[in-house]
């Protein structure tokens, strides 16, 4: 069997700009997300930089996950993310839809990729039935 772990890309729609504006309201949901993906607290470390007018990137990393961020507002309220995770046992896909919520997105495309397989493609509206 493989090396455990992969990585999430995605692109996340319509989010709520006041989230997605604020870096501690942003960052908190990274850290969030870096601890479901099996980081113990005291190892995550965070940076966030706030482009002017508007905008933002920042990353929470860990030595068993990492999660980054780039924000556009300008373009429908939109950010990429990206998550890395190296423990067997987690659920990436519930730690997705949990920044998802935290963003306030209504849409999302994601790629899955996992060490030593297929990769897979994704697309999923949210705010609907299952979303």
């Amino acid at each position: 069997m493989g090396v455990p772990g992969g990585r999430y890309v995605a692109e996340i729609y319509g989010c709520d700009l006041d989230v997605l504006e604020n870096p501690k309201m942003v960052e908190a949901a990274l850290v969030d997300a870096v601890m479901r993906l099996g980081a113990p607290r005291d190892s995550v470390q965070t940076i966030s930089y706030k482009f002017h007018p508007q905008g933002l990137s920042a990353a929470v990393m860990s030595p068993v996950a990492a999660a980054m961020i780039h924000t556009w507002p300008e373009d429908n309220a939109s950010a990429t993310l990206d998550l890395y995770f190296y423990r067997e046992g987690v659920d990436p896909e519930e730690v997705l839809k949990g920044l998802s919520r935290a963003f306030g997105a209504k849409e999302e495309s994601a790629f899955r990729y996992w060490r030593k397989t297929e990769r897979a493609i994704k697309r999923r509206p949210f705010g609907r039935q299952g979303g």
